[in-house]
């Protein structure tokens, strides 16, 4: 299979091949092959898959790198609008994606995915520079000496984190013709929006036209002819993902959502969430929510750092507590339910009172059990619960 003429090469107005944006780097090829692997690292691509009438499947993954694959993720559905693609989420952990469309366009889009990652993070990483650099400023050292370790490495990785997705907003639209200037009035730190704009203005390009031709048509070449589509995506189970697809059109999942709570004590080493904590309160709840969603549910744990894990998203340890500065905002948890398509689901919360208020917040119809209870009473209470799961879940 060819691409379309248009595909293989831009032509200025004299006849001349234009420069191509984030792959005609010029750098030589020893360079240019360090440059590939490591764009490579943001992205796998899977093998394209033929369907009839011209049209294509792909499958990604995003490696957890940190914790960013998710958001990598998202970012990749944003591009893959620029390209007339569709692309929807495989698992609920955000890190598998199963894109659609007209095979030249997936072939293009998979092409240029990994470079247009690899200019989003660049940028972001300038921003946290930037950012860093006014950390260690002498005249901010009270603002920071405050926040203590843990709370410092939150608030640079939420910094970070709100630069990338204003910058692959602003790649992703169309070319901006002026952004708001940062204020030298502000601190740094209250305007990652606002610098992302900037740098997302500065290193703007058309992603559109940043796939090699030469790749896409190795795609193509290879690809796998299917005759007919499936009827679900396949997922490795070495994945341990969901074969469900998740997106904002989503419906509610089928049996009810249990939310439960983090707890301080932890592995040592990074793990899935679902593992990762070894609290009593946190064990005890896990059982009960495991016998509540045993016919069919979802379990989910509330962090006071990373909001709502699903059990398979794995997480190194940390030291935060809701106290602590960088906690999950409740505006931050609304985005998470919305992006897991949970919004409307049937909610039971085995949460103390910290945790509720806020999750209560999200799911103002959530069942509370352990509401206005001690940690004794809430105990029993999830033992009854756990021992008469099918009663409870009957009743409500």
């Amino acid at each position: 299979m060819r691409l379309r003429d248009e595909g293989e090469t831009i032509r200025r107005g004299d006849g001349t091949t234009a420069r191509r944006p984030l792959w005609d780097t010029g750098w030589g090829p020893q360079r240019a092959a360090q440059y590939a692997i490591r764009c490579a690292r943001y992205v796998e691509v899977d093998r394209l898959q033929l369907r009839p009438r011209d049209r294509a499947a792909v499958r990604l993954d995003f490696p957890y790198a940190t914790g960013r694959g998710p958001q990598r993720a998202e970012a990749a559905r944003a591009v893959a609008a620029r390209f007339g693609v569709e692309a929807r989420r495989l698992d609920r952990a955000g890190r598998a994606l199963r894109v659609t469309g007209p095979a030249e366009d997936v072939a293009r889009y998979a092409a240029a995915l990994p470079r247009v990652l690899g200019h989003a993070e660049g940028l972001a990483t300038w921003a946290a520079r930037m950012y860093g650099e006014c950390a260690r400023r002498p005249r901010h050292a009270e603002h920071f000496e405050a926040l203590g370790t843990t709370g410092r490495r939150a608030a640079a990785a939420y910094f970070r984190a709100s630069a990338f997705r204003r910058i692959v907003q602003v790649l992703t639209g169309p070319q901006p013709a002026a952004v708001v200037e940062v204020d030298p009035a502000l601190p740094l730190w209250e305007q990652a929006e606002t610098l992302a704009g900037v740098l997302g203005e500065y290193g703007w390009v058309e992603i559109r036209d940043a796939y090699d031709p030469a790749v896409a048509l190795q795609l193509l070449d290879a690809a796998e002819q299917v005759e007919a589509p499936a009827a679900r995506w396949p997922v490795a189970a070495a994945h341990g993902e969901q074969l469900a697809l998740f997106d904002g059109a989503s419906p509610a999942p089928a049996g009810p959502v249990v939310v439960i709570p983090c707890s301080g004590p932890k592995l040592s080493h990074p793990a899935p969430a679902g593992e990762l904590y070894t609290g009593s309160l946190h064990t005890h709840a896990r059982r009960t929510a495991d016998a509540l969603t045993a016919h069919g549910g979802t379990v989910l744990v509330l962090s006071a750092l990373h909001g709502l894990l699903p059990l398979d998203q794995v997480i190194e340890p940390y030291d935060h507590t809701w106290d602590d500065a960088g906690s999950v905002t409740v505006e931050e948890l609304h985005a998470q339910a919305a992006e897991l398509g949970l919004t409307g689901a049937d909610v039971v919360l085995l949460t103390p009172s910290r945790y509720t208020q806020r999750a209560a917040a999200v799911w103002p119809q959530a069942r509370t059990p352990l509401a206005h209870l001690g940690i004794g009473r809430q105990r029993g209470r999830l033992t009854a619960m756990r021992e008469s799961a099918d009663q409870y879940m009957t009743a409500a």
